[in-house]
This record gives structure tokens, sequence and C-alpha cells, in this order.
């Protein structure tokens, strides 16, 4: 219903026929205020519109700035969410979206001299475990060499090495597996003070994701966890985020 149309018997409506009467302010004012109060952008402006239309363009201002105030607020709150949901049910959304970060330690095309790739540097024999690559190798021919490895189709490095998303899911991927090897084999350690601070399951996962196969010797070896300090560092930091 139109709140300015002269058929229809409301404050403002008087306001318009009878611009000369000092009674007629008053409505406008309330009928303003209310409008100020609503949540909609679109109502809103729909109101600010009108008001332009009788004669109110400064009023009509206002109006149409909290419109955009309102989304803007919007739009911030639809970026602050998290893009991905949990894939674990230990963590909720918000602890995920940080362990993420906390786990993105490289660029997205990066392949280190230890055969890490991409933003979360998993190492390629991971990717062999996960089934998406074999023959996990060296290349001579520049000194140190490289890492490579033989991708099964249709991926391949070039394509992992341009894709984040990709890379992200794989990431997921790897950490629902290693967190079914920490709770099958390695639960008694969640809770247990370990370099100073209670073990939980971000934080072995983090240990899993860089030593692989040596979480169980990082555990229970203190020489390890000052001889992979990376690793060390990268418990310490994680752990307690779920």
């Amino acid at each position: 219903m139109n709140p300015l149309a002269p058929t229809i018997k409301n404050p403002l409506a008087s306001a318009v026929n009878e611009p000369l009467a000092a009674a007629a302010k008053q409505p406008l004012v309330e009928y303003v205020r209310r409008s100020l109060e609503l949540e909609d952008p679109q109502e809103i402006d729909r109101r600010a519109d009108e008001l332009t239309v009788i004669g109110y363009e400064k009023t009509a201002g206002h109006l149409r700035a909290r419109a955009e105030t309102l989304r803007s607020g919007r739009l911030r709150r639809r970026n602050a969410r998290v893009p991905y949901p949990s894939p674990l049910p230990e963590a909720s959304d918000e602890q995920w979206a940080r362990f993420v970060r906390m786990m993105q330690a490289g660029d997205v095309a990066a392949v280190t001299p230890s055969g890490q790739v991409g933003l979360f540097q998993t190492r390629l024999k991971r990717l062999e475990d996960l089934g998406l690559a074999r023959e996990v190798r060296r290349v001579k021919g520049d000194g140190a060499g490289r890492w490579t490895a033989t991708f099964r189709p249709p991926l391949t490095l070039q394509r992992l090495l341009s894709d984040p998303l990709l890379q992200y899911r794989i990431f997921v991927a790897s950490m629902r597996r290693y967190r079914n090897e920490i709770l099958g084999h390695h639960r008694a350690a969640i809770g247990t003070p370990i370099e100073g601070k209670p073990a939980t399951l971000s934080g072995l996962l983090a240990v899993a994701h860089h030593a692989g196969p040596a979480l169980a010797s990082w555990l229970t070896s203190p020489d390890d966890r000052r001889r992979f300090a990376r690793t060390t560092h990268a418990y310490q930091t994680t752990t307690e985020v779920f």
C-alpha cells in the first residue's frame, strides 16, 4: 500500500494536500522517523522516491543514506561468512576457517625443494597417498634437483599449481583421512600436554600434514620434536583451535 496515495487517508497524505498547514509538518516527521527505523533498504529507497516526487529531496537523501548503510552492513556480514563449511564434525565453520588460514603457508604456484606444493605446501608423497599421483621423484639436472610426480589424469602439476580451489579440496580430503587415522590410532594423545600445550585434533592434524607417517614418532620422541622444529611450530600454532 502506498502511504502517499491521495486516496488513502493518512498523515502524510494530509501533509501533501495541505502544504501550508502547520500541523502537516508533524505527520511528515513521524513518517520519516518510521521509515528510518525500517531494516529493508529496498522499501526505504521506495519511500525516498515518493518523497522526491512531492518535493522533499533533502529528506529523501537521508532515507537513501540509511538504505545504503543497511546494504553495506549486509555486504560486510555476507563477506564475513565462512566460504566453505567445516568438513569435520569436531570443528565449527569458524574454527575450520581459522585452521585453514593457519595452514596456508605457501604460494599457489610454489614447489618447494623438499617436494611440497601450493598454498598448503602439501607433500607430493601425500598426493600419492591420496591416489592423485605416483612415481614421486627428484629430477636431476638443475643442481639440487626438483621434485615432480606422474599425476593421475586429468590432474597435472600445472593444473594443480594454477587452481587454489583444487588445492583446498585436496587439503580437505587429506584432513578427513588424517582425522580418521588420528582418532583410530592416536586418540589417547588428545588432551595430553605436548610441548607445553594440550594436544587437540587440530594440532595433531597439523603435525600429520607436515610429518606424514612420522606423526607417531613425533608424538613419542622429544628429540624428533626438537629436530623437526617447523612441524612442532605448526602444532603449537594450531592446537586448541578445535
